[in-house]
C-alpha cells in the first residue's frame, strides 16, 4: 500500500508533519510510527476487521506420551 502525503487530509497531515519535525522522522518513518500505535491500541478491530477464531488448541505431545516404537 502507498500512501502519499498530499492526499493525506490537511488535518491530519499537519499532525504527521509535526512528529517527522519534532523527531527529526522521514514521512515513512511517520507513518510506521502512527501505523504501529493504531494497530497496537486495537485500530483493526475498530475498523470491522474480527479476530480469527480459535477453534481448537492442541498441546504438541511429549515423547512419553508417544509409546515406544522399539
Amino acid at each position: 500500500m502507498t500512501v502519499e502525503l498530499d492526499k493525506i487530509p490537511p488535518p491530519t497531515r499537519a499532525r504527521i508533519e509535526q512528529l517527522m519535525a519534532a523527531r527529526g522522522w522521514t514521512f515513512s518513518q511517520a507513518m510506521n510510527h502512527v501505523v504501529e500505535t493504531a494497530v497496537g491500541e486495537g485500530a483493526l478491530s475498530v475498523v470491522g476487521r474480527r479476530k480469527a477464531k480459535v477453534l481448537k488448541l492442541v498441546a504438541p505431545k511429549r515423547a512419553s506420551e508417544r509409546g515406544s516404537s522399539g
